[in-house]
């Protein structure tokens, strides 16, 4: 099952998009604006990836914001990018797990 497909039966993720690494749209699930949503996300993606590098982190593998109200997650892949809308905001660690269940981290519990 792909990674859309995944998060997208979760009842936390209200819409999601996957997109290439530079934002070029390949599928939604419940995002009207995939398009829009795909490219804001290359460029924050690669924006990330450069500051990543800079500090010394490695490869990039999610990053989240959260509102009062809402979350967004980018879950970044090999050869693609996964971002998904989630609400409420502190359900981001839970489709974390879905992506990722081997990561072990405190963020991932």
């Amino acid at each position: 099952m792909s990674d859309l497909k995944l998060i997208g039966s979760r009842p936390e993720v209200k819409s999601a998009v996957l997109s290439d690494l530079a934002g070029a749209f390949l599928d939604a699930v419940r995002e009207p604006d995939g398009e829009n949503v795909a490219a804001v996300t290359g460029f924050l993606t690669s924006t990330m990836v450069q500051a990543g590098e800079q500090l010394g982190l490695g490869a990039l593998r999610t990053v989240s914001f959260a509102g009062q109200a809402r979350a967004c997650l980018v879950a970044v892949r090999s050869d693609s990018v996964v971002t998904a809308f989630i609400e409420p905001p502190t359900s981001v660690a839970t489709v974390e797990r879905v992506l990722d269940p081997s990561d072990s981290s405190p963020r991932g519990r």
